[in-house]
């Protein structure tokens, strides 16, 4: 579990199948549907060999004005907070090991599902507003209503994943179903990141405007499976 670790610390977006950036199927920028010291890094924590290349081999988590983060120990590890990971849930007492990684995967895997349909022009009347055209016209989606895609990012919460042998299929919403189910219980509303020409955000790389008054993380989430679902073309 050391390797699912160490993406839901250093990476943005879900767990993907493989490391390699490939430009292939499943490969980290398009990931299929998981702590260490102060002076380390969750690498680390990973088995001797166990992931076949070195650190300094993984692909770097791009930042905002499109930097990378740095590359290797424990300044790499940028999802890191205390007791969980940033779209990882809220810690609580007295939490396993596997606890907390299915909470922050669950969390995470969902935060993206949610964050990538938003980006394409998901809503939901009284629950999660429209973004504005301005800012749907920089993922093309402004005649979009939200796109739930068979492939997420590895490094982008609110995008599908990228390369492989054929075009993101949108599509596969029951999975998002079954996250609901398992983990409904430790679901948090997902934080998802500005777009370009948003309005009203607060520029730190979180909505923190996109807001859902009265209704719970869990509500949320199954009111947009709900809306996904009825207008996902397969």
């Amino acid at each position: 579990f050391a390797p699912l670790n160490l993406v839901l610390n250093r990476y943005n977006g879900t767990f993907p199948s493989t490391f390699l950036d490939t430009g292939l199927q499943c490969n980290i920028t398009s990931a299929a549907p998981v702590a260490p010291s102060s002076n380390e890094s969750t690498f680390n924590l990973l088995p001797q060999g166990q992931l076949g290349i070195t650190e300094m081999q993984l692909l770097g988590q791009t930042l905002h004005l499109g930097n990378n983060a740095t590359g290797s120990g424990p300044g790499a590890d940028i999802n890191m907070l205390n007791g969980t990971v940033v779209n990882g849930g809220n810690a609580t007492d007295g939490e396993g090991w596997a606890d907390v990684l299915g909470r922050e995967l669950a969390n995470r895997y969902l935060t993206s599902a949610f964050c990538s349909w938003r980006a394409t022009g998901g809503s939901i009347d009284g629950l999660v507003p429209r973004i504005s055209d301005q800012a749907l016209n920089a993922t093309n989606s402004v005649n979009n209503t939200g796109n739930m895609f068979e492939k997420l990012s590895s490094l982008d919460v609110d995008s599908a994943g990228r390369g492989g042998e054929y075009t993101v299929q949108a599509g596969f919403g029951w999975t998002n179903g079954v996250v609901l189910w398992v983990y409904g219980n430790v679901l948090v509303t997902p934080e998802c990141p500005v777009l370009e020409g948003e309005t009203g955000a607060s520029g730190d790389g979180s909505d923190t405007d996109a807001a859902y008054p009265s209704k719970g993380p869990f509500w949320v989430g199954l009111a947009f499976v709900v809306a996904s679902v009825l207008t996902v073309n397969v």
